[in-house]
């Protein structure tokens, strides 16, 4: 039942962006802006903190930003509340225009769904580690591919032996090119961390370097651009995760926006059930290895983004969370009267 109310306090805001900002975005860059106004949230791109090599188009940042808006309508629909979205409000113009408004248009009692998945938000993490060897069962891919097309967006599992050898070279293919392009390597020191304190960027702690020697069946982003000296000599357990390509039918802003709403809701889900997950986004980068993805997938709609999923290792240690940016530097609430 849903009864009315048409007002978004200052307090729920703030709620609200508190839950977005735990969105995963490229580089942990976080490039979003908030704003309530006229008890409506706003959300903009914040192109001051893009990532021009790796997105030049900005598809990857407006992911980003659209994981986050699926947060924030998380965070406010377990507590209660029926909120209605906006998308592109202004048109496709992402540099000037606003992304997405939030409107609180009634109460409603959240189900039960909803109360597992803001649960989940506050623990799901990037994991790059090598997962356990256990299988994902059917049931749990599923699942997840509901989960990416409740937010209009697909996912396809790569199962066949045939696609999966087809990505592995593909991803190969663009960890090269990456690897040994100056201005990317740039960009990526420009987004690693090793203070501790930091509240942005891909924090040291997270990088798995050559002091943890491993094989796998996918290649993996090397984020270790600043390197530590050490290596142990051993042979690594192959890893084969499993592998799911999320995409859209279109290619724009507002699909853009999707993809990066079915990202998150994919992920929370996949955390809810257990799972652990990082992204293999070479080959997503890249505009010409991105169209190889997509006829690894059968050559429909546009590939978006690349999972590495499986469960976490049992003997592994939490990983600490990602720190984020204070609520009082992305949100804005210059115009709201004081309490």
């Amino acid at each position: 039942m849903v009864t009315s109310t048409t007002t978004m306090s200052a307090d729920l805001a703030r709620s609200a962006v508190e839950t977005a900002i735990l969105a995963p975005s490229i580089h942990n860059s976080q490039p979003w802006r908030w704003r309530l106004r006229d008890g409506v949230l706003e959300l903009r791109a914040d192109l001051t903190r893009a990532t021009p090599v790796a997105d030049p188009d900005h598809r990857q940042l407006v992911m980003s930003c659209g994981a986050a808006l699926f947060h924030a309508w998380v965070s406010l629909r377990a507590a209660g509340l029926a909120v209605q979205i906006d998308e592109l409000p202004d048109g496709p113009d992402i540099t000037h225009g606003r992304l997405a408004t939030l409107r609180v248009i009634g109460t409603s009692a959240p189900a039960p769904g909803d109360l597992a998945l803001a649960s989940a938000v506050h623990h799901r993490h990037t994991d790059r580690r090598p997962f356990d060897p256990a299988d994902l069962p059917a049931e749990v891919v599923h699942g997840l591919r509901r989960a990416a097309e409740e937010e209009g967006g697909w996912l396809d599992s790569l199962a066949s032996r045939e696609a999966r050898v087809e990505l592995s070279v593909v991803l190969a293919h663009a960890d090269w090119i990456e690897t040994h392009d100056p201005a990317y390597q740039a960009e990526l020191l420009h987004w690693s961390r090793t203070d501790p304190d930091a509240t942005d960027g891909v924090p040291r702690g997270v990088v798995v370097g050559s002091e943890e020697p491993r094989q796998s069946e996918f290649s993996l982003r090397d984020f270790d651009v600043i390197g530590e000296a050490g290596q142990q000599l051993r042979e690594p357990r192959v890893e084969r995760p499993g592998v799911l390509v999320l995409g859209t039918d279109g290619d724009d802003p507002e699909s853009w926006l999707h993809a990066g709403r079915a990202l998150a809701r994919v992920l929370v889900v996949a955390t809810a059930a257990g799972l652990a997950a990082s992204p293999l986004g070479q080959a997503i980068d890249l505009e010409s290895t991105r169209a190889l993805v997509r006829e690894a997938t059968g050559g429909m709609g546009t590939a978006q983004m690349i999972l590495r999923i499986g469960y976490p290792d049992p003997a592994a240690q939490p990983l600490p969370p990602t720190r984020r940016r204070p609520v009082t530097e992305v949100l804005d609430l210059a115009d709201q009267a004081p309490a």
